[in-house]
Parts: C-alpha cells; structure tokens; sequence
C-alpha cells in the first residue's frame, strides 16, 4: 500500500489504516521503540498508542515522508514513556543521551530555551556533513538508540571502530558547537 492511501485511509478514520500502518511501518516501529524502552510490553504499547493517535487525527498538512514522520512519531512516544518510566524509578537513564551531554550541555536558562530550535539546525547542519558512514552511525546510535554491536552489523565494521567513531564525532559536533557559540567555555 502507499502512502498516499494509508493517508487516506487514515483521514477517513478507516478502521483498516492500523493494519495498513502495521504492514508497511510495523519493523521499524517496534524496533525503534524497543530500542528506547527496552520491554517489548512497553514498546507494543508505545506503538498501539502512536497508530491509534494517527488514527484519530492525521495531520492536514500531508507530510514529505510518511516513514520519517511515523518514525518521529514513535520516538517522541517512546522517549515520553522512558521519561515517566524513569520517574518511577523502573529505567535508567538513556545511555545514547547521556553520551552526548557534554556536547550540547546548556545553562538552564529561558535564553537556552529560545536558542533549541536554532541548536537543532545546527546539528542537523553538522551531521548533513558527516560522511556517509559516520552520518550513518551517528543517527543509528543517537536517532534510532542502536546498540554499538547492531550499529557494527550494520555497517559491517567492527564494534570498536563503531565506539571510535561516535567518540570523534562527539568530539567534532563539540567543537563545531563552539564555534557557532552554542556552547561557551
């Protein structure tokens, strides 16, 4: 089915859009919440929650890549629960987000609050010139929440070199940070 018709289908509040959703986008969903929430209860949860939201209210405005946007939709999903979940003192803190602390530490202030979505642009700016493979496990590490040994699998490299890589691309995205004054030491 295409997007085009599961947007459809979602819009006339078609009961066969979940299945549809399911079909086409059902991997990278549960995968991508597994990957944040790490008990397949919560992230089928998660998922079913997601669909059913789509469900009850697709967005007017038709999104450029149905897959991106779903995608998104899932990770804020998964991240919210993390967060209670967190609060209830049931996870850990994310590993992948604590990795990248230190490059995009803030104050705290309303200041810093204004500046996020600028500070977005600009690390989508820095990794859009990343080389492919850097790019490539940069996102499945801190967008995705692979583990380095999937990431490793994936690009057919080592898990060392997967560890080399994040901790030099850190390091680049801070610098690249204080440069632009994000980050002021």
């Amino acid at each position: 089915m295409t997007d085009d018709e599961i947007i459809a289908l979602l819009n006339n509040r078609d009961e066969s859009a979940i299945a549809a959703l399911n079909e086409r986008f059902g991997g990278l969903c549960h995968s991508l919440a597994l990957n944040v929430l790490e008990d397949i209860r919560d992230a089928e949860e998660c998922v079913s929650s997601v669909y059913f939201k789509l469900w009850l209210g697709f967005p007017q405005a038709k999104p450029t890549d149905l897959t991106a946007y779903i995608a998104k939709c899932v990770r804020n999903e998964a991240l919210m629960r993390c967060r209670a979940n967190s609060a209830q003192k049931r996870y850990a803190v994310l590993v992948p987000l604590v990795e990248l602390e230190n490059c995009l530490a803030s104050t705290g202030n309303a200041e810093d609050e204004l500046n996020a979505k600028a500070l977005a642009t600009a690390v989508d700016e820095f990794v859009a010139r990343l080389p492919a493979v850097q790019r490539g496990v940069f996102m499945r590490r801190y967008w995705f929440f692979d583990s380095a040994k999937d990431i490793a699998a994936r690009f057919g490299i080592t898990e060392n070199r997967v560890k080399v890589l994040l901790a030099r691309t850190r390091r680049q995205l801070r610098s690249y940070l204080k440069r632009e004054e994000y980050i002021n030491e």
